[in-house]
């Protein structure tokens, strides 16, 4: 049904919301592990890797405890850093290089890697030991160490906390 709305050219971000509500209706996480797979798709230049939950709970964990600008109360995440899942693609951490984030609803935000080499940015998948579903805006979410640092509390940075994270695509 969701691919088919796709090929009809519905727009993805009318999609995704319904399909959240559809699901937070039938309360089947494994039907949305389904439908969200891979869970996380890494490219730069033809280099393409799919990771499915398994594979990024196998990836070294971090926590990090911070609030969000939709959770002023200060909540522990867990998932592994930014520049770990990007080490998989054997991303340079001796010089900057553009990276997009791509999102299940269609969200698009452009930076660098300068932001994962410069703080410990997660790719968070659990939320208060709870694991992050389409609900909370899962299965994950860009968290940056916002509390932690002043400069990350600027609201102009709040494009970079990306949630449904479906792809990282890096140039280059």
């Amino acid at each position: 049904m969701f691919a088919k709305a796709m090929e009809d050219g519905t727009p993805r971000r009318l999609l995704t919301v319904l399909l959240c509500a559809w699901l937070s209706l039938m309360d089947s996480s494994a039907m949305a592990e389904e439908l969200f797979s891979p869970m996380l798709t890494l490219r730069m230049g033809n280099k393409v890797i799919e990771l499915e939950r398994e594979q990024v709970l196998a990836l070294p964990q971090a926590r990090l405890t911070t609030s969000t600008t939709l959770s002023p109360t200060p909540t522990v995440w867990e998932g592994p850093l930014m520049r770990d899942v990007l080490a998989l693609l054997g991303v340079p951490t001796d010089k900057v290089v553009p990276i997009r984030l791509l999102s299940w609803d269609d969200y698009r935000a452009d930076l660098t890697s300068e932001d994962f080499s410069r703080w410990d940015v997660l790719l968070a998948h659990s939320a208060d030991g709870k694991e992050l579903s389409v609900e909370t805006l899962g299965p994950l979410r860009v968290i940056y160490p916002r509390d932690q640092f002043e400069e990350l509390q600027d609201q102009r940075l709040d494009h970079r906390w990306v949630w449904m994270l479906r792809e990282i695509v890096v140039e280059p």
